[in-house]
């Protein structure tokens, strides 16, 4: 086994103890003992439990892209593009709703204990980049800009996002989870702009029924 398989299988069983027990039940022995090998291997593939709780973010947020990035697959303009991405977000929630509550469950952990905060805000930033990067991909496809600085549009896109899950993790309201993932992408759209300086949405964001 590669060095890269085996962080993977020290990765999956560091997932399966978190959403068995949590975040912050996570630790190096935990980890040797659920993947059946020694402490030693799990040292000599990641250097300390910070580095493999940042692979474990990683992989977290990988996870929630995979739908909203096959949604670049779509033929069609940046309106058929977005909403698929809308449609992926919601496709990608339901069957994924543990990966999701440990994203969240992360960021808590780093409010709570500061031992965890850089591994949390290294998960935050991996989240803006991979939105940040749909974005972009987005604008590229669509032969278009944004009308908002992309740091700043990322971070709000992601936000919003966590929003909607977080909402539908506790109420498990589909229909306004998938009504308000379409929001956000008309939402998107509404800060597009053309290379003649026009607007996707000339009378702004249509309404979502």
């Amino acid at each position: 086994m590669s060095v890269e398989e085996r962080r993977a299988q020290l990765v999956d069983a560091a997932m399966t103890i978190a959403v068995r027990e949590g975040v912050e039940a996570v630790t190096i022995r935990g980890v040797a003992a659920e993947a059946g090998v020694s402490l030693g291997v799990v040292h000599y593939c990641f250097e300390d439990k910070d580095e493999l709780l940042q692979a474990m973010g990683n992989s977290l947020a990988l996870v929630a892209s995979e739908p909203v990035r096959a949604a670049l697959d779509v033929d069609g303009d940046v309106v058929q593009l977005a909403h698929a991405a809308a449609d992926g977000l919601w496709s990608g929630l339901t069957p994924r709703r543990h990966m999701r509550l440990l994203t969240f469950e992360f960021a808590t952990a780093g409010v709570r204990s500061r031992a965890l905060r850089s591994v949390a805000h290294t998960h935050l930033e991996q989240t803006w980049a991979m939105t940040r990067g749909f974005l972009e991909s987005v604008a590229e496809r669509g032969n278009v800009t944004y009308s908002m600085d992309m740091g700043f549009l990322s971070r709000i896109v992601a936000g919003y996002i966590d929003g909607i899950e977080i909402a539908w993790l506790v109420e498990q309201d589909d229909e306004t989870a998938v009504r308000s993932f379409h929001a956000l992408a008309e939402y998107v759209l509404s800060l597009m702009v053309r290379p003649d300086g026009s607007p996707v949405r000339e009378h702004g964001p249509e309404p979502v029924s």
